[in-house]
């Protein structure tokens, strides 16, 4: 049984002033790019994915898959699109979902196949645990095509009246699953972040920009990271003995890091200059794991905070031992690395769990 998918992006976009849905930004990436990551990161993969679009059809061309047009030219909708794909797609099974839903949880094609194969039903749809029905979230047989082909024809355009008609099966996902961007304040609110725990740093039109601090109050402000790299136990050795032959590695890491704090706003485009009062970088060498984990702490009295310093300080600095010892073992790998607290501002103490 073969799956294809397509990604609906050939509306108006009316909701969001006309603009073209798929291709508005998303913390610099547009729409669509999140969609086809999320499902090229699906437990089951798809066989072929295909996208349904009427406007801009070079841009969406250049992400290496068929964009396909509606056959009917008076925007119908998404039923429209839907009988697009299916009549370019030979598979047996179309699983559709929408180009405004960028997270998609890794087994949504997994659990709706499952549901279509113990149903036997024509269509299988996205339900959130509160009841609410996700009609461009779904997956149809083949044998749909002969009834959308006639709700087109009878202007019958309602997506959700057509899937009714199917009796389908209903498929329940978590709440929070399916973030649905169909306006600029959805989008602005997906990205524009203080302690709401959205995002930051674009603004409504999907634009970068660097997040104003001046109304903040100057207070104390402190963030610990952490990290590791893992080697071979020769490596380590070397490390340990600190012997090896261009010096003192954790020594020439520790300065690295600390250099690397302070540099942080030129690595990092839109994070402000900050005035660091204190900077640390410390080493423990753990011979079970063969590796060296790095902890860094930065702080200062100001506007923002220093999570992205302390972070910027561990990865340089784990990235010093290893072009360090990159001529003896090129297999060394970072991993673990993250914020393990965090002080300060409007949203006070965190400390990673």
């Amino acid at each position: 049984m073969t799956v294809d998918a397509v990604i609906l992006a050939g509306g108006q976009g009316r909701r969001m002033g006309g603009r073209d849905k798929g291709l508005v930004a998303l913390n610099g990436r547009p729409l669509i790019e999140w969609v086809i990551h999320a499902l090229s990161h699906q437990s089951v993969p798809v066989n072929h994915l295909l996208i349904s679009a009427n406007r801009h059809l070079p841009d969406y061309a250049r992400f290496g898959y068929p964009v396909l047009r509606d056959v009917r030219p008076d925007y119908s909708g998404p039923l429209a699109g839907i009988h697009a794909a299916m009549l370019a797609s030979p598979a047996d099974i179309l699983l559709v979902v929408p180009c405004d839903v960028p997270a998609l949880p890794t087994d949504l094609l997994e659990r709706l196949l499952h549901a279509l194969d113990e149903s036997g039903a024509q269509a299988a749809v996205a339900q959130s645990s509160n009841g609410q029905i996700h009609p461009t979230l779904c997956m149809l047989r083949r044998e749909a095509m002969a009834s959308i082909t006639d709700r087109l024809q009878r202007q019958q355009l309602k997506l959700g009246d057509w899937l009714e008609s199917l009796s389908p099966v209903f498929v329940e996902f978590a709440d929070a699953t399916f973030p649905n961007l169909n306006t600029m304040d959805d989008l602005q609110a997906q990205q524009t972040g203080d302690s709401n725990g959205t995002l930051t740093h674009f603004d409504a039109s999907g634009q970068a920009h660097m997040v104003g601090v001046g109304a903040k109050l100057e207070t104390h402000r402190m963030a610990r990271a952490c990290g590791e790299i893992r080697m071979l136990p020769a490596t380590l050795q070397l490390i340990e003995a600190g012997n090896h032959k261009k010096g003192d590695v954790l020594g020439i890491a520790r300065i690295a890091g600390i250099m690397g704090a302070k540099r942080t706003p030129d690595l990092i485009p839109l994070c402000h200059s900050i005035a660091l009062t204190r900077v640390t970088v410390d080493f423990r060498i753990d011979s079970g794991s063969s590796s060296v984990r790095c902890e860094a702490t930065a702080e200062t009295v100001g506007r923002t905070g220093v999570e992205m310093e302390a972070l910027t300080a561990v990865q340089v600095a784990l990235l010093t031992i290893y072009d360090m010892c990159k001529a003896v073992d090129r297999g060394m790998v970072m991993t673990g690395i993250k914020l393990v607290e965090k002080v300060g501002g409007k949203s006070g103490h965190w400390r990673a769990e």
